[in-house]
């Protein structure tokens, strides 16, 4: 139930970050940075969902000593970091740079999410069981 939740906001994610890259790359910048927007928004509302309400929730019953959640959280400001630079290269309307530094964050993306999708999901899946409901039911309030 999780997996499935979640994977779907990778989904959603993943698509709003192709439309502001494809505009960027047709040089229709303000459609892009309207579209980069969307994305950011939809993409911190997917962290704040993990980072707020799943993670700890997992963390509760496995413990939080640095374990995956920890290494999902660092990822998530890598991520941040090169959405902020993205912002800006997007300001500055230069074609070129925005999009190699998309290629970066769309690989660093990817990674993310195989390891969410393949290895943490499933396992938080198994670990909360019957919880999942509730717990997806408080993640759509965010």
């Amino acid at each position: 139930m999780i997996f499935d939740y979640m994977a779907k906001t990778h989904a959603l994610c993943d698509e709003m970050f192709t439309k502001a890259e494809n505009l960027a790359g047709e040089g229709k910048w303000a459609e892009a940075d309207n579209s980069f927007k969307a994305f950011v928004s939809e993409t911190e509302k997917h962290f704040g969902k993990e980072e707020n309400i799943l993670f700890p929730r997992v963390e509760e019953v496995m413990g939080s000593g640095g374990g995956p959640t920890q290494v999902m959280r660092m990822e998530h400001e890598q991520m941040r970091e090169l959405i902020n630079s993205l912002s800006g290269v997007l300001q500055q309307q230069d074609q070129d740079e925005f999009m190699g530094e998309t290629e970066t964050l769309l690989v660093l993306m990817q990674q993310h999410n195989m390891k969410e999708e393949q290895i943490l999901y499933p396992m938080i899946d198994r670990v909360v069981g019957e919880d999942a409901g509730p717990l997806v039911a408080e993640m759509e309030q965010v």
